[in-house]
């Protein structure tokens, strides 16, 4: 808008003092409406805008309507300002004498529109005498008014002000003005939990939360590889509980909803707005209808700078009594839109026109203050309507660390949820849910959750079939057996989750990244467990099915001769318990089912190993500075096979003139030697079965051994308490140095990453030079396993020695 130069500094002195001139304007406005006749709009159509048009001994008309608007946008403006600022916009457009153009007058009344929403002022542009053809602009300004008057009546108070990132303000300015310019009749609002996460982040929503300051957003489109890409950016917060240091940032997806057009039609005003000023468009993408997949309205989707943009509607819906999926979807209102949401904290929406958080069920803000996850509506409804709302409750409660309203703990108790639950929700949803919940800053809060809410059964359904029935005599006491299932596998995971925990503020020996990295082979790069969020998911599942998997019914194997069953079915005849809830009824990948199963068996085999004194033979590996130190040679950085791998071997020995003494694998015979090698190979035999999850197959074997350590120890005593505790913690120390000695033993053993080594004879060599009369069969199979067990007890062997070493153990094949 085009003001002369005095008016333009009147104008600044005016903002640079605006809240002290807040009141001054005010009454201004007031004695100004009296002194020239001016009323409201609706007066002035009983008088036939026949106003007296005096101007004020301060300001000029054009000067006083810019200035409202300036006012207004920096949020002073009162009522009576805003009834001012109406009558003026009203009377100034209506005024032939006057010389500012149309443009002016439609740019600041659409702006003064657009922020009166704030504060219940609406602004209707009347321009007598104007010919509506001859300016299409003010046709679709008075269309824009009238809307906006119409919304009015159902637009809640201004609510709180969320901190923007300058990329999140420079994509809404964009929008504002396209909007503006293109005088398009349409509010603009940020859905879902974008908004949630916002205000979590402010110190007013934040200020007394045990939650990172910055919520990590664990959205499907976050987690996904596709047009989301990785899903996070931004800097390392810290979780509460010490153990995850994951990378939580501002969200990049935002859902925007349109209150009167199709997402497609703005998409199109977008790119058409961008052309105009000589930037480049964007592609769209349009998600149609389609009903049977509960989509019931279309959705655009276009990448704005970093932003993923999905331009949805507004909507009401209907339910039919048998599906989860509405009956009837229609565009609705923004209030409608709220109540039919799951939560009241995720009903909150960003108007980005006039820049204020809305909240239109009057709960969210408030729950959110409260840390409360509550519905918009009455629980039982909601949730009957579409049960997954109750396993999206749990979840948020998880990962926000909120607590449950407490009528909607009663309602997702009803057997009637349950039953809905099984009924209307398709296996892949559950399961996607409570993959999310594993994900989340408290897993144990979610399945204790689940527990408590008697939802177990229904989410993890176990087939009576698959669990030992010997000490049970009717369904009921199989039915609690199930339940203690749960719970024993939830008390594995809090337990296992307590130790991460103690891990990430006292990392002992084993978990320290320095010398992991100087103790693995191969090439492995190493993660640690703390820090790979893959591999915690993982552990978190393994623990709390564990129970399940030592309760159910071991199947014989397909190639057992008893196993008619399983040479008729195949595979899935002699799947585990663990590996049919997984894949069939949670309907996750078959590769995450069977790392959960590797790293339970693998945990099994740590726990045998240390029964039968594991970790003695690891202290004698310690204590007798033993180490197997891996080294690496490319002779071309470009060229991975151009690489030379080489075994330096070390001991203290005991009378020696030198400390540590350089070790000849292939003849050595120092018994300390020899047996430290075969505790090389049995070690090494657990970790080419687990591989890279060895860390978490280690700490869930130390994780069932203390809680069965509490087990035994929750027995009465008649001595002082604090005697008890401290033996208590005096044998959890004791069982956490036994875990510690042997993870710390297998690192100096040089046998992290040894799933990757490659054998120095390969088959067709082991058969045309060296063992030609082998024979086909699984004799071939025990030749190549008694090379690799050669090569472990032998780190850096050369070839001769391996293969006169095969030809002493099968004679027959030379």
């Amino acid at each position: 808008m085009t003001t002369d130069s005095k008016s333009l500094k009147r104008r600044n002195r005016f903002m640079e003092s605006a809240p002290a001139n807040a009141k001054v304007f005010s009454s201004f406005s007031q004695s100004s409406i009296q002194s020239t006749g001016l009323r409201g709009n609706d007066q002035e159509k009983e008088d036939g805008n026949s106003c007296d048009r005096k101007g004020t001994d301060t300001f000029s008309w054009t000067e006083f309507l810019s200035l409202s608007s300036a006012v207004n946008s920096a949020g002073l403006i009162t009522s009576a300002a805003a009834t001012f600022a109406t009558s003026t916009t009203s009377m100034v457009a209506s005024n032939n004498r006057r010389t500012a153009s149309l443009e002016e007058y439609s740019s600041t009344a659409i702006f003064s529109q657009h922020q009166s929403l704030i504060y219940g002022g609406a602004v209707a542009i009347k321009i007598p005498g104007q010919n509506v053809k001859e300016n299409v602009s003010t046709k679709n300004m008075v269309a824009s008014s009238s809307h906006s008057e119409e919304r009015l009546k159902s637009s809640p108070p201004h609510g709180p002000q969320v901190n923007l990132t300058p990329e999140e303000k420079e994509l809404f300015d964009l929008l504002a003005r396209v909007v503006d310019e293109g005088n398009i009749p349409t509010t603009l609002r940020v859905a879902g939990g974008w908004v949630r996460d916002k205000l979590l982040a402010t110190e007013e929503f934040n200020g007394h939360s045990c939650v990172s300051s910055e919520l990590e957003r664990l959205t499907s489109k976050q987690q996904s590889k596709g047009r989301k890409g990785s899903g996070t950016f931004g800097s390392q917060t810290n979780s509460v509980n010490g153990l995850m240091d994951d990378q939580i940032s501002q969200p990049v997806d935002i859902d925007i909803a349109l209150d009167d057009m199709l997402g497609r039609e703005f998409a199109d005003h977008l790119n058409e707005w961008l052309s105009t000023h000589g930037r480049k468009t964007v592609s769209v993408g349009v998600v149609l209808k389609n009903p049977e997949k509960s989509k019931h309205l279309e959705t655009a989707t276009m990448k704005v700078n970093q932003f993923w943009i999905d331009f949805v509607n507004l909507r009401a819906e209907e339910y039919a009594g048998d599906s989860r999926i509405p009956d009837l979807m229609r565009i609705g209102t923004a209030e409608e839109d709220s109540f039919r949401r799951d939560l009241t904290i995720n009903s909150l929406f960003y108007n980005i026109n006039t820049g204020c958080v809305e909240d239109f069920t009057g709960r969210g803000l408030e729950d959110l203050k409260k840390r409360v996850v509550a519905t918009p509506l009455p629980p039982l409804t909601t949730l009957l309507d579409d049960p997954l709302r109750v396993l999206r409750s749990v979840r948020f409660a998880a990962r926000l660390r909120f607590s449950m309203d407490e009528k909607l703990r009663e309602a997702a108790r009803d057997e009637r949820v349950r039953e809905a639950l099984a009924m209307k929700v398709s296996r892949e949803r559950v399961g996607g849910e409570v993959d999310l919940m594993l994900r989340s800053l408290d897993p144990v809060g979610a399945m204790r959750l689940l527990i408590n809410l008697e939802l177990a059964s229904t989410v993890f359904p176990v087939a009576n079939s698959d669990i030992s029935t010997a000490d049970v005599d009717d369904s009921l006491q199989l039915e609690r057996h199930k339940q203690d299932i749960f719970y024993q596998g939830q008390a594995l995971l809090s337990t296992t989750h307590d130790y991460l925990c103690d891990c990430k503020l006292r990392p002992p020996l084993w978990c320290k990244k320095k010398r992991a990295a100087n103790t693995v082979t191969y090439g492995f790069d190493e993660p640690m467990l703390m820090d790979s969020e893959e591999s915690r998911r993982l552990l978190w599942y393994a623990s709390f099915l564990k129970p399940l998997r030592d309760k159910s019914i071991l199947v014989a194997p397909p190639d057992d001769p008893d196993n008619k069953k399983g040479r008729r079915q195949g595979k899935k005849a002699h799947q585990s318990a663990v590996m049919k809830l997984m894949i069939d009824e949670l309907k996750r990948p078959t590769r995450d089912a069977q790392e959960v199963e590797r790293i339970q068996k693998a945990a099994d085999d740590f726990t045998n190993l240390i029964a039968i004194g594991g970790d003695l033979s690891a202290t004698a590996v310690l204590l007798s500075g033993i180490r197997v130190a891996y080294h690496e040679n490319s002779f071309d950085e470009d060229d991975d096979d151009d690489v030379t791998c080489t075994f330096t071997c070390k001991m203290t020995v005991a009378g020696s003139s030198s400390p540590v003494c350089v070790i000849e694998p292939e003849t050595e015979t120092d018994p300390v030697w020899l047996h430290a090698m075969e505790f090389r190979l049995f070690c090494s035999r657990i970790m080419l079965r687990i591989g890279e999850r060895w860390r978490a197959a280690l700490v869930l074997s130390l994780s069932e051994q203390l809680l069965a350590l509490n087990d035994d120890n929750d027995v009465d005593y008649a001595i002082e308490g604090d005697v008890v505790e401290q033996m208590n913690e005096n044998m959890r120390q004791s069982l956490i140095i036994k875990y510690d000695t042997l993870a710390a033993a297998m690192q100096e053993l040089g046998i992290i990453g040894i799933w990757n080594q490659k054998p120095l004879i390969d088959g067709g060599d082991m058969k045309q030079n060296h063992l030609r009369n082998i024979p086909k069969g699984p004799v071939f199979r025990d030749v190549m396993d008694e090379q690799n067990d050669w090569m472990i007890k032998h780190p850096g062997g050369g070839h001769d020695a391996l293969v006169e070493h095969l030809k002493q153990v099968f004679p027959d094949y030379v």
